[in-house]
């Protein structure tokens, strides 16, 4: 089990309706510039930026928009190569903070209206000394023998240390306030659950549960690690569980639960990149009905993009091909008389798995050839020398780069965003499948 050990610097504002305020008073960083940092969902807003006056003393103030706000911020000074600040937990009305020493810490940062410093600093303590025991506990069980006279010692010490992380799972519920949210949020992030399990399926799946159905998701937007939990929570089931339709299930109680459309379009966006870095369009594929009934985007553009573009029983797309020095290519003539199907391949020189793709395509090629399919290639390379040193010695004739990578027409046509991406396409120009192996696509034919 690995320990926790976080700072976190806790906050607590004195709420007004006309603004929410915080009161610094740091006199020994005068002069020095900052920026007042808010959480929100995948990208950090930077709020204010400001020089701290002569005398220490300044209001950080948040902006109407996000008013009231509650959640994490950051206090960060700039322009230096000390660097500095602090983490900031904001609960919805206004506070002061201040440190008249030159170098602040835990013992001299004084805060004034702040239950909740004291309530998650006793929080983390209770955790981390039950996790110290446990840890001892449970290597003691390990390193001697269950002949060993202090054996039973130790196994009844272990499992206590097990009912008290249950017990102090427990008190977090029934808390329900930002601090205890927050607390299981962090222990995700370093892979604990609300659960102690030693089997790494059983700690996914325990960690999988909990973000489905009990996770906060107005709590993680304001925690800056949205993007990490989305994406380990792709990572348990791509890597762990693997299983499509598992996935979507959990995808949509997730969706019921986020009602914003920026924080909806945020999820589908983080949600989209990851299994798109991973290869797993057919989880996309899964989970794009669900996501365009939603009505909640409003313009799929980048990751979004894979979501209504190159979906499998969709028609392909046209490949505009006048940057290259051609005309458009009708999907519906793809194959033409001579061919029975298209694959379609997007890829990148130098990229590992396009690599591999490219070394094992060309073994196949005759075989595929001899079965009625027409390879068309796209490439999003940058440097005319390294497609074209790459493409003179692939076997198939239809292999086209325009120079403008990822941001090329074709590649946002059919809402490319990784590489490898191959596409089979019948003959009458429809996306049978979409995949980021050749396996699948092999196994399709």
């Amino acid at each position: 089990m690995k320990k926790i050990a976080l700072a976190v610097l806790l906050l607590s504002f004195f709420f007004t309706v006309k603004a929410q305020d915080i009161q610094m008073e740091f006199p020994y960083f005068k002069g020095k510039t900052y920026d007042f940092i808010l959480f929100q969902g995948t990208l950090p807003k930077t709020v204010i930026q400001g020089t701290i006056p002569k005398d220490g003393k300044f209001i950080l103030s948040v902006p109407k928009e996000y008013f009231p706000y509650t959640g994490m911020s950051r206090w960060l000074i700039t322009g230096t190569k000390e660097g500095g600040g602090l983490d900031m937990l904001i609960p919805g009305h206004n506070f002061s903070v201040g440190c008249k020493e030159a170098q602040p810490n835990d013992s001299n940062i004084i805060y004034t209206e702040n239950n909740e410093i004291q309530e998650l600093n006793m929080l983390y303590k209770k955790q981390e000394d039950i996790f110290a025991r446990h840890d001892a506990m449970f290597q003691a069980t390990k390193a001697f023998s269950v002949k060993d006279k202090n054996y039973r010692i130790f196994e009844k010490e272990y499992q206590a240390q097990l009912k008290a992380y249950e017990n102090l799972q427990n008190e977090l519920k029934k808390k329900n306030d930002y601090p205890a949210k927050f607390i299981n949020i962090v222990n995700i992030t370093k892979g604990i659950g609300t659960q102690i399990f030693q089997s790494e399926k059983e700690r996914a799946r325990n960690i999988g549960d909990y973000i489905v159905q009990d996770l906060d998701w107005e709590t993680l937007y304001t925690s800056g690690h949205w993007e990490g939990i989305i994406s380990g929570w792709v990572a348990i089931h791509t890597q762990v569980f693997n299983d499509p339709k598992d996935f979507s299930s959990d995808f949509a109680l997730i969706s019921r639960k986020i009602k914003g459309e920026r924080q909806y379009t945020d999820f589908v966006s983080r949600v989209a990149h990851a299994l798109s870095q991973s290869g797993k369009d057919n989880f996309i594929a899964e989970i794009s009905p669900m996501v365009v009934a939603s009505g909640k985007i409003t313009s799929y553009v980048g990751p979004l993009a894979s979501y209504v573009s190159g979906a499998e029983e969709s028609q392909a797309p046209d490949l505009d091909l006048r940057d290259t020095g051609n005309t458009i290519l009708k999907s519906k003539d793809f194959a033409g008389a001579e061919y029975n199907k298209t694959l379609m391949l997007f890829y990148e020189s130098g990229c590992g798995a396009c690599e591999d793709l490219l070394q094992d395509l060309p073994k196949k090629y005759e075989k595929l050839k001899s079965a009625g399919v027409r390879i068309i290639s796209i490439s999003s390379d940058l440097d005319e020398k390294v497609f074209k040193n790459k493409a003179k010695d692939l076997p198939w004739k239809d292999n086209y780069c325009d120079y403008k990578g990822i941001k090329g027409i074709n590649f946002k046509n059919y809402g490319i965003v990784g590489t490898p991406t191959l596409f089979l396409i019948d003959k009458n120009g429809k996306i049978v499948l979409r995949q980021a192996s050749l396996k699948g696509i092999m196994d399709k034919l």
